[in-house]
């Protein structure tokens, strides 16, 4: 059994929730995998959650390099 300690991967974005949408499938289609984490005070607005709050994506260190690459030529 894999579980996944967000702790230990790595913030590469952080940004509106469409911002990070868009970032997260380009790390997606180039097989990067990456998590998205809500900045807004979701344990009191969980209800809203993810809606126009800042987000940030993590990844795996072994792919921040790529990832961070990939964001600097999309912008």
């Amino acid at each position: 059994m894999t579980t996944n300690n967000n702790s230990a991967w790595v913030e590469v974005f952080s940004g509106a929730a469409f911002e990070t949408e868009v970032v997260k499938g380009l790390l997606e289609a180039n097989g990067i995998r990456c998590i998205l984490e809500d900045h807004t005070m979701s344990a009191l607005t969980s209800h809203y959650s993810g809606i126009g709050g800042d987000m940030c994506i993590l990844v795996e260190p072994a792919d921040k390099e790529a990832a961070l690459k990939l964001i600097e030529h999309k912008q």
